[in-house]
């Protein structure tokens, strides 16, 4: 009997996608162990609730926020609770009174296991928390309650210590099961966090993609867009500042006898071999000690240009001066010789320049204008005409957010002055700008520590704060010098400060609000607000995981407007030079960010992550094209019904939609000899075919004359015999076949140890003429992402890495080098089945294991032949949404 029968059940219909994955929990379950991952909107809470039920086990809720602490609990009782059951009895957020299901903060887990006693501050908006567990022993609590499940609720974010006492936490649990939730899991963390994210958590075992909420309209149709701005006069002139002191400083150093003197020493230019080990874990700072030797006629072993497989080097530019310096002072310093007074004092030149920040050497850009140009006071007029755009496209059914890194309170004394000019890209700076800008339009400020209203909506707010037991709500007019309204009034905020919110967003949805000015503190998780038709990110936020988040506010389906569709926009900072517009931290930013969300393409043809779909955007970035760019964005922001029909269509042609990890290569990027010995292939399979046409014509003249039938049979056997290891040469060399067998082989690999245990098939084929791309069909979100990481590292340049495959002679092979993932490196068994495996499918490759000296000499040989692609990978992955005929 269920523990939890006549106390839990769904009270709803479960959507085709949660059906999906509570039919295979069984299955997930089976290590104790479930892992989900599901948009906004995609109802993981619901799903989590019925998980729960499945275990008939009493459970532990964890929750990163108080507010979500809290939906968990309403959740249950209004969707599952049983009508004529008292939720106290069932229920607790409690840690010290526990129940059958009990919801806490992770902070309260913290304080738990650390016997923390005293107040605590959850996040900007939350109230403060009164806790004392001095005498409070958490373990034995939830053990003699019972406890045997653990849902973790977007646990990825959590602060360090917090983590370590999760950590702690569920090592002395036990065995127990855990069902972890989650919309942005932390794909761009690196592989150690990653690791301790699964450890925790399991291996992802079923994704809900926004695709799929989109075809079931949980979410409504969305797009990205793009709108690109200059620095300010001020921000520019920092800007060229700064690259006249590196020209000049650059220009100088190429004079300096001492640099010159010192460089010439490092022993490495003329031992090879002592140092090719060294100099080989860094081959960029080894080109540039060989370009400025170069330049200045200092003399090196030109068995270096050998080694780093190039005819040639470039000139000395800044880009080598940075390397070189950075070497030179910090990184390789024992193998110069020269005065340490010198070092010193060279340093102090570069750090009075800004040419140095906490020990990096920067010539281009330091981190200080890299952030002035992230926070642009140039964006302030992106907003500016992106507010216009969308006001004149819907009117007033505007629902625009606007989130922005920083408050700028110190602008709170200047709102209304004249000699004020909004200069900084802030809360209030945006506030005051549009407020000049159009006095009709309807601006709101919500933050934890700030709100402001119209004072057309003092009205709407007193009738809702009775709603909510509040008969009055203090507020303070906003003034300018002469001590006249500006039309707006500060809510000044008391205890409750979580219910202003609230009632902030009923103004927003009913229209009292259009424009809502916020930070990304506030609104980045937990605050709701369907209505959002469109959002502006002014936020420097490059993080999956905040990225997602802040997105999410604006991606949700409102039931007041079926017809939703959604704008989302993201600003980027170019420089500007004489030929073209740089490409910034700014613009990275955005490339990460773009890594993050699964969208539909312009073109309405695919659904993928990546800058790609955005295929306006396109180098070169010249003032000139970035100015069309925005055109082109005004243009596609208005079209809401074609963007409409695109996701229509989108989600249609694809079907049965499964969200896969395709791993894509550039034809240019293979080894040319691979298509080479390709065409010579074909050629022999010609003259193989003419030269057994003859054979056999031979053969029928001379079995009706002199031979006999015997030698007919012998000779077309042996015209078949050569025929087939024609093909066969031909089969394995075709660098698309080849790639084929690859991932038949890793596929092969993952599926006879275990990592990959569901029905699914490689999908390998050209894209264009192109590219070619490779990815697993089929299989779990796990499954798919494992496949993927092993391409990706098999095909990697050569690194460091602990075994490699290695064929002296791979004649029509991609290339001698493979090298072997790390799910199969741990051990030699491993890595000997691994080789055993992908040997059958490639050819014969020889295992080296690189910690011997011998091993060595073949990964720096490999490593030396792979620097060519060291900046270019040889293959790229990427999320794309595949449909049942694909």
């Amino acid at each position: 009997m269920n523990l939890y029968d006549n106390i839990l059940s769904f009270k709803g219909t479960w959507r085709r996608y949660q059906e999906r994955v509570l039919n295979f929990s069984d299955a997930y379950l089976s290590d104790k162990k479930i892992h989900i991952v599901a948009a906004p909107g995609a109802g993981k809470t619901t799903l989590g609730i019925e998980l729960i039920r499945r275990t008939q086990k009493p459970c532990l809720i964890l929750s990163p926020r108080i507010v979500i602490r809290e939906q968990w609990l309403e959740r249950i009782k209004d969707g599952f609770l049983n009508e004529r059951l008292s939720p106290e009895d069932i229920l607790s957020n409690d840690m010290k009174n526990p129940k059958l299901i009990t919801s806490i903060t992770y902070q309260t887990l913290f304080c738990g296991m650390t016997r923390y006693a005293g107040m605590t501050e959850e996040e900007e908006t939350e109230n403060q928390e009164a806790m004392d567990f001095s005498h409070f022993e958490l373990l034995r609590t939830v053990k003699e309650a019972g406890i045997k499940v653990i849902c973790l609720d977007e646990c990825h974010h959590l602060k360090n210590e917090w983590w370590k006492a999760l950590e702690d936490f569920m090592k002395e649990m036990g065995e127990v099961t855990v069902i972890s939730l989650t919309a942005t899991p932390p794909y761009d963390a690196t592989p150690v966090q990653w690791e301790r994210y699964c450890n925790m958590c399991g291996p992802v075992d079923e994704e809900i993609t926004v695709p799929e909420l989109v075809k079931e309209n949980s979410l409504c149709p969305h797009q990205d867009f793009v709108y690109f701005n200059y620095p300010t006069g001020e921000e520019q002139e920092k800007v060229d500042f700064f690259r006249q002191k590196a020209a000049q400083m650059m220009q100088k150093l190429m004079g300096d006898a001492r640099l010159k003197e010192a460089v010439a020493s490092h022993k490495g230019l003329e031992d090879v071999q002592g140092y090719l080990e060294k100099l080989l874990e860094n081959p960029a700072y080894l080109s540039s000690l060989l370009i400025y030797c170069q330049e200045q006629n200092i003399p090196y072993a030109r068995r270096w240009l050998k080694i780093l497989n190039v005819k040639e080097l470039p000139p000395m530019s800044e880009k080598w001066m940075e390397i070189l310096l950075q070497g030179f002072l910090y990184d390789d310093v024992s193998e110069f010789v020269c005065q340490e007074e010198y070092r010193e004092e060279l340093i102090r030149q570069l750090k009075a320049h800004g040419l140095i920040e906490r020990k990096k050497v920067a010539f281009f850009v330091n981190q200080k204008l890299e952030k002035t140009l992230m926070n642009s006071a140039g964006k302030l007029k992106s907003i500016s005409e992106i507010c216009k755009l969308e006001y004149s496209s819907v009117g007033n059914q505007l629902r625009l957010l606007i989130l922005t890194d920083y408050i700028k309170k110190e602008y709170a004394r200047k709102l209304g002055k004249p000699n004020f000019l909004p200069d900084s890209l802030g809360v209030l700076p945006i506030f005051e700008m549009l407020r000049r800008e159009n006095p009709d339009w309807k601006l709101g400020v919500l933050c934890g520590s700030l709100i402001y209203i119209p004072d057309t909506a003092l009205a709407a707010l007193k009738r809702i704060s009775c709603s909510f037991g509040i008969e009055k709500l203090p507020s303070k007019a906003l003034l300018n010098e002469n001590g006249e309204c500006l039309g707006y009034s500060e809510i000044l905020l008391t205890e409750n400060t979580h219910l202003c919110t609230q009632m902030i967003t009923m103004l927003f949805e009913k229209g009292e609000i259009e424009i809502l000015i916020g930070t990304k503190s506030l609104l980045g998780e937990g605050w709701d607000s369907p209505c959002i038709n469109a959002l502006i990110m002014a936020s420097s936020v490059g993080s999956y995981v905040l990225g997602n988040q802040m997105r999410g506010r604006a991606i949700r389906a409102s039931k007041d407007n079926p017809d939703k569709t959604s704008n989302i926009w993201h600003l980027v900072c170019m420089t500007d030079t004489k030929e073209s517009c740089e490409v910034t931290e700014d613009f990275r930013t955005l490339q990460r960010r773009m890594m993050g969300f699964l969208g539909v393409s312009y073109d309405g043809t695919v659904i993928e992550n990546g800058m790609e779909r955005l295929n306006t955007i396109t180098p070169p970035y010249t003032y000139r094209h970035l100015m069309e760019i925005n055109e082109d964005m005004k243009l596609r922001a208005c079209m809401r019904e074609e963007l409409k029909a695109q996701w229509q269509q989108a989600v249609h042609i694809q079907g049965n939609m499964e969200a896969v990890e395709t791993c894509k290569m550039k034809k240019k990027l293979l080894n040319p000899s691979a298509s080479f010995f390709n065409a010579l292939g074909m050629i022999a399979l010609s003259v193989a075919i003419r030269m057994s046409q003859g054979m056999i014509r031979g053969a029928f003249r001379r079995s009706y004359g002199q031979q006999g039938i015997t030698d007919f049979i012998f000779t077309v056997a042996a015209a078949g015999i050569f025929l087939w290891g024609v093909w066969r040469l031909v089969h394995f060399s075709g660098p698309l076949k080849r790639l084929r067998e690859m991932a038949e082989g890793m596929k092969a690999a993952l599926a006879e140890s275990q990592n990959i245990t569901s029905s699914c098939k490689v999908s390998v084929y050209g894209e264009n003429g192109v590219d070619y791309q490779v990815f697993l069909k089929g299989g779990t979100t796990r499954e798919k992402e494992l496949f993927a990481q092993c391409m990706e590292e098999f095909l990697a340049a050569v690194d460091n890495q602990r075994y490699l495959l290695y064929a002296p002679q791979a004649l029509g092979a991609m290339t001698k080098y493979y090298c072997v993932p790390s799910v199969f490196s741990k051990t030699k068994q491993e890595a000997l089945f691994f080789q055993k495996v992908m040997s059958s499918h490639l050819g014969k490759y020889h295992l080296v294991y690189t910690r011997t000296p011998e091993g060595r000499a073949v990964l720096l040989k490999g490593r030396a032949e792979a620097f060519g692609s060291r900046n270019e990978r040889i293959l790229k992955r990427k999320k794309e949404i595949k449909g049942a005929l694909e």
